[in-house]
């Protein structure tokens, strides 16, 4: 174990304790009276100089404390006027005013791109007449969602509704009908991502079967 400490004010705290004590007994211990002089001189500036820097280390944390609101207060308030200036931009529609406020417009939007397709398409039947459709998708991003249906006789399907829900009940399908076919559409901007088309077959007995007909075209 050392004599004398380490650390700072550990090593102040020892000679500020000994400097009373070799004083008192000097010629005891072989120190004159010019070196307890000397020693006490400096304890006393290393005392003012620890004292000076946990002053400024104080000082500093509080300094960096109201630094740190005023520019929090700052960037909230420049930020509202920066908000303020882009909507009278957009609200008078002239592109000058972000020149005259020296701030860049906006930059325009990245394309999303086609949506996901929908997958998994499955038919239940509704009793007394309807077939309840499921499937899974997305419509992040402003996508939804289109059902198109073609019936016995008919060369196209038709969409018969628009939405953003992962299921449609179809109740208006002509009674006595043997068969119906479906699928999905994922919708985005211009895109348009189809499931697969899904064939239903009603037998004479109210049987039901489903067969997958592959991605519609």
């Amino acid at each position: 174990m050392a004599t004398v400490p380490d650390k700072i004010a550990e090593r102040l705290a020892f000679y500020e304790q000994h400097t009373p004590v070799w004083a008192a007994a000097a010629a005891s211990i072989g120190l004159s009276s010019t070196q307890l002089t000397a020693l006490a001189s400096l304890v006393n500036d290393a005392r003012n100089a620890f004292d000076d820097a946990q002053a400024a280390r104080s000082a500093s944390r509080a300094a960096t404390t109201v630094q740190t609101n005023a520019m929090s207060a700052l960037s909230e308030f420049g930020a509202d006027l920066i908000k303020t200036i882009r909507a009278f931009a957009e609200t008078s529609n002239d592109p000058n005013v972000y020149a005259v406020a020296q701030i860049p417009p906006p930059k325009p939007p990245t394309p999303a791109g086609p949506p996901d397709m929908p997958t998994d398409l499955t038919a239940t039947f509704i009793f007394p007449w309807g077939i309840r459709l499921t499937w899974k998708g997305s419509v992040a991003q402003s996508a939804y969602f289109g059902v198109f249906r073609r019936l016995p006789g008919e060369t196209n399907f038709t969409m018969i509704k628009t939405f953003k829900d992962k299921w449609f009940d179809d109740t208006t399908l002509p009674t006595g009908i043997s068969s119906v076919e479906y699928y999905i559409a994922a919708f985005r901007d211009s895109y348009q991502v189809n499931s697969a088309a899904l064939g239903l077959q009603f037998g004479p007995d109210g049987s039901t079967m489903t067969t997958s007909l592959g991605l519609a075209a």
